[in-house]
């Protein structure tokens, strides 16, 4: 059986498909928060904010906004304050998602950069037994359609 292990492991359970596009939940390792998205533009919105607040894996370009990110905390000085993905997993004994599963499908994704307005990094259907590497969001989500039938 593969395996995927890294820092920001994230797991994505497919509850529903439809038309060559899927909904669900987004778990993590270092919390028992359950994200849901209903679609995959909201699959990767959502994902691109739990990176952005963990600060990893780092964009290498940055979206420009005269509005604060809903995620971002401000403290009484006026200073934003983010905890980082190496404090959190310091602090934070990791549970394990591999178990996890959506009623369609599970994917367990590591991004292991954000280059180039986009992401790179592999991906494991779960049920499928499968690995594989994606060079950009495209790719990503053309291996999770394939997975999905």
């Amino acid at each position: 059986m593969e395996k995927l292990n890294g820092i920001n492991l994230i797991g994505i359970l497919v509850e529903k498909t439809r038309d060559h596009d899927f909904s669900g939940v987004i778990i993590n390792q270092y919390d028992d928060r359950r994200i849901e998205f209903d679609s995959c533009m909201s699959m990767l919105n959502e994902l691109d904010i739990i990176y952005d607040d963990w600060g990893f894996p780092e964009a290498s370009s940055k979206i420009r906004s005269f509005t604060m990110h809903r995620s971002d905390l401000i403290n009484e000085g006026g200073v934003v304050e983010k905890k980082k993905l190496t404090h959190i997993a310091a602090e934070t004994k990791p549970r394990d998602i591999s178990q996890e599963r959506g009623k369609v499908a599970t994917f367990l994704l590591l991004t292991e950069m954000r280059q180039h307005s986009s992401w790179q990094g592999m991906v494991l259907h779960v049920e499928g037994d499968k690995k594989s590497r994606f060079d950009s969001v495209l790719d990503l989500l053309f291996l999770m359609d394939e997975a999905l039938g």
